[in-house]
């Protein structure tokens, strides 16, 4: 990569302030509802029962259906989020009203799937908002307001790490604290893949000349060693703390956090200070952990309060937990509105206003999961399937069971690309076609691992 690209690209990922919340939120409405649209189609028509005996064209029906769409929603049609919003929320509107009318189809029956189709889904989502943008992010074509901030501001790549960290909370079980020792191996087993894959990242970035801007998390901090450190944390910390004082003692972070950042430890992390010591010159990527264990004890919280709902599938239930994650999402995002024009939002910080903005994000890709979860169930009801069915999709199947390899591969091609191409010069349509095939390659090998893997396990 020559010098005269590797500026232009520094002053493409520079100085970025971000986009508002409002369309933040519109752009991400799209891709839950052509699941929704997926799921319709499949339950029917035969789709849904070839599942165990997929094809290449089943494949290519999901990834048409649910993947591509994310390719032009983020790019080509970026410029129409109030447009697209208007029309998928009537197709919202049409989904959620059946799901209502229909509501006597919901019984205490349940989904029989490997796991709960709401995390499943959730999951799904955030994965492929991710591996998406990590590519688009170095093409013109991807609008330069969804990238990272650099000092404060709020892009849609600015809730990457911190869904990622509610994601994680979501399926944490604290550990019991009669067992020591099988605490300690769990840690190791758990926190040692991130370590190394963190320090190979840093080895190879520095190795390969790659692109790497200190102001995302540090000098050699990235995003698997804070996943890593949070690991470890709440590993050890949370067998010895009652679930009830969760949300307090993330308050209390919050709070002596956000007094230190504006006694002048923000304007340290983001000053020009020399970077002379292991500590300041990973300052952002340290300090930051502060701010993530505050949103993981949050969602931790709020998982725990709710889990008695969640396992339940009733209509009250139901009802329940869609009024609760909707008005989280809502509260915690005029909360975020109000901070930001007192503290401003600062990924690069983790300070409250990124806290409760991720907070309000995860609470509403939360609410569209459980959405369609439940659309599910009252259509599989409803044509009398609930019993046979235990597969949502191939792609989001296969996505969920290969989770870490789909994250690595797709930062592994995103890698290459970069380095063989010179990305933020390519015309809108070379951009759009090296996307599409970039998603094609990502999703379609993660197919046929989970196809490979099947077979060995029949």
């Amino acid at each position: 990569m020559d010098t005269e690209y590797k500026e232009l690209h520094r002053e493409a990922m520079s100085n970025q302030t971000g986009s508002t919340l409002i369309e933040i939120y519109t752009s991400l409405f799209p891709l839950p509802i052509h699941i929704i649209v997926f799921i319709w189609m499949s339950i029917n028509t035969d789709h849904s029962k070839k599942l165990n005996s997929p094809t290449i064209w089943m494949f290519l029906f999901e990834f048409i259906t649910m993947v591509l769409p994310t390719v032009f929603n983020f790019t080509l049609f970026s410029d129409y989020s109030v447009v697209q919003f208007l029309i998928y929320i009537i197709v919202f509107g049409i989904a959620f009203v059946w799901m209502l009318l229909n509501h006597n189809y919901i019984s205490s029956s349940t989904i029989k799937t490997k796991k709960n189709p709401y995390i499943t889904v959730y999951r799904f989502m955030l994965n492929t908002y991710t591996v998406f943008c990590i590519l688009a992010v170095d093409f013109n074509v991807f609008p330069r307001r969804f990238a990272k901030t650099e000092t404060y501001g709020h892009g849609v790549m600015d809730i990457g790490v911190g869904c990622y960290v509610c994601s994680n909370a979501l399926l944490f079980n604290i550990p019991n604290t009669r067992n020591i020792s099988k605490n300690v191996f769990k840690v190791f087993k758990q926190v040692l893949p991130l370590l190394v894959l963190g320090i190979s990242r840093t080895y190879f970035v520095t190795k390969a000349d790659y692109h790497h801007y200190v102001f995302e998390y540090g000098v050699h901090w990235n995003f698997f060693m804070t996943l890593a450190f949070l690991k470890i944390i709440n590993l050890f910390v949370l067998p010895f703390i009652s679930t009830c004082c969760l949300s307090i003692i993330a308050t209390i972070l919050v709070v002596i956090y956000e007094f230190a950042l504006n006694f002048g430890l923000a304007e340290w992390i983001m000053s020009d200070a020399p970077r002379d010591t292991l500590f300041s010159a990973n300052r952002e990527g340290i300090l930051s952990l502060i701010g993530y264990e505050a949103i993981f004890l949050y969602t931790l919280s709020m998982k725990s309060r709710l889990s008695f709902f969640m396992k339940k599938n009733h209509l009250l239930n139901s009802i329940f937990l869609l009024t609760v994650t909707s008005t989280l999402s809502i509260a915690l995002f005029l909360l975020t509105f109000i901070i930001s024009y007192i503290f401003g939002v600062s990924r690069r910080l983790a300070n409250a206003g990124y806290v409760y903005w991720v907070l309000s994000i995860s609470s509403y890709l939360l609410f569209m999961s459980i959405m369609i979860e439940n659309f599910l169930t009252v259509l599989l009801h409803k044509i009398g399937r609930l019993g046979e069915f235990n597969r949502i999709s191939l792609i989001i199947d296969s996505v969920n069971d290969n989770l870490l390899f789909f994250f690595l591969f797709a930062n592994v091609v995103t890698g290459i690309i970069n380095m063989c191409m010179y990305t933020l010069v390519m015309n809108t349509v070379s951009s759009i076609i090296i996307l599409f095939l970039y998603m094609f390659v990502i999703y379609f090998t993660i197919y046929i691992l989970q196809q490979y893997k099947n077979k060995i396990y029949v």
